[in-house]
């Protein structure tokens, strides 16, 4: 058995207790290192899930090539949390002695062994990441003015932001967003436009009864208020070369989307399908848009569709997927579904982008918005109900 298979082995002993561990790990770290709570929110109850569903991202992706790349991605990231050499470490010993309380009878030194390892490899690669935007000089985040504040729909609701300086980011790509109403509480959310000329950013917020950041963005924030942004990342970008393209989206993963769009105008012509899902009429929160779509995008054909299930039907009715550049976004389930349905038409696997989606679990438990913490990729972003 090799090094990762002791640390699947363990995990999947390990997920029968996750909350007792996530519990362990947070009270032996605040026990030890008393300033790193100062950190984290008030209230633990959530952090608690993000942890577990955090090690649940880490350990899915093993043998995934791309992991180093992300995790230093991570670690730029990160940098916004105030994440310091010292808290790697010490959330590292932490770590260690939470997986050994949780598996006291099958623990032993080739297993510590196996975890110190892959531990070491995660925490150096989040510091070269982290270290490399240091020696780039990169803000740890950009403070925002919130421009403008409308609500095109019921629930939803638009903001203009102004970031304090140059903001670098590409089309189809998505931010984590926090408010000093609500400190150390970050949430991802997509941009909704392609760079502009006065450097101005539009975020789309879906409200959730129950959610921590949305009611806020929706309700309580007002033109004149100051948001905070982390880095944009996600990997809905367009392809180089552009090629044809197929644009899915449902809800507000139309937010992508239309920004994808803006982007095409800048690209020279290429044929251009999109799908919008929308169960009600009033989930068309960007109606406006809609409504003039053919002036504005007059090589794009939109399908706006009441149901998932009429998706199929509407691919269908089209040919030539082997060419196509595929582009999906919405909430997880959605978007497995949407890729499933892509490759059948034809599009290479390969050609279908999407923002990565959590893999099935072993056990029934939620993750909430806790795939975030160490995976901001993961698509909360564009799925309400995580909010």
């Amino acid at each position: 058995m090799d090094a990762n298979d002791r640390i699947r082995a363990s995990f999947g002993r390990v997920e029968l207790r996750a909350d007792h561990v996530a519990k362990y790990f947070y009270a032996h770290l605040f026990a030890a290192n008393p300033g790193v709570r100062s950190l984290f929110p008030a209230d633990m109850t959530e952090q608690r899930d993000r942890l577990f569903a955090a090690l649940t991202a880490v350990v899915q992706r093993l043998d995934d090539p791309d992991l180093p790349g992300y995790l230093k991605a991570l670690g730029r990231d990160h940098r916004k949390f105030a994440a310091e050499p010292a808290h790697y470490e010490a959330v590292g010993q932490s770590l260690i002695a939470a997986l050994r309380f949780a598996s006291p009878m099958t623990w032993d030194a080739e297993t510590e062994a196996a975890w110190l390892g892959a531990y070491k490899v995660l925490a150096e690669a989040m510091l070269s990441g982290a270290e490399e935007a240091d020696r780039e000089q990169a803000p740890r985040w950009w403070d925002c003015r919130v421009l403008a504040h409308s609500r095109p729909a019921r629930g939803v609701a638009v903001l203009t932001l102004a970031p304090g300086g140059h903001f670098p980011f590409r089309a189809g790509q998505f931010v984590s967003v926090a408010s000093e109403r609500l400190p150390h509480v970050w949430r991802p959310y997509s941009l909704a436009a392609a760079p502009r000329a006065d450097n101005t950013l539009e975020l789309h917020v879906s409200r959730v009864d129950g959610g921590l950041l949305s009611p806020v963005l929706t309700d309580e924030v007002r033109e004149g208020d100051i948001l905070r942004l982390g880095p944009a990342t996600g990997m809905m970008t367009l392809r180089e070369p552009v090629r044809n393209a197929a644009l899915v989206a449902a809800g507000t993963g139309w937010a992508p989307v239309r920004a994808l769009l803006e982007e095409l105008t800048h690209r020279p012509p290429v044929e251009t399908r999109a799908f919008l899902v929308a169960r009600a009429t009033g989930e068309v929160y960007d109606d406006r848009t809609i409504r003039g779509i053919g002036e504005v995008y007059p090589w794009l054909n939109l399908q706006v569709l009441s149901r998932a299930e009429r998706l199929p039907d509407a691919l269908s009715a089209y040919a030539g997927w082997e060419h196509q550049d595929a582009y999906v976004s919405g909430p997880p389930g959605f978007i497995s579904y949407a890729t499933d349905l892509l490759a059948g038409t034809g599009v290479p696997p390969g050609r279908i982008r999407h923002d990565p989606v959590p893999l099935p679990q072993r056990t029934p438990r939620g993750v909430g918005h806790a795939q975030w913490f160490l995976d901001p990729r993961q698509p909360q972003w564009i799925n309400p109900a995580d909010r």
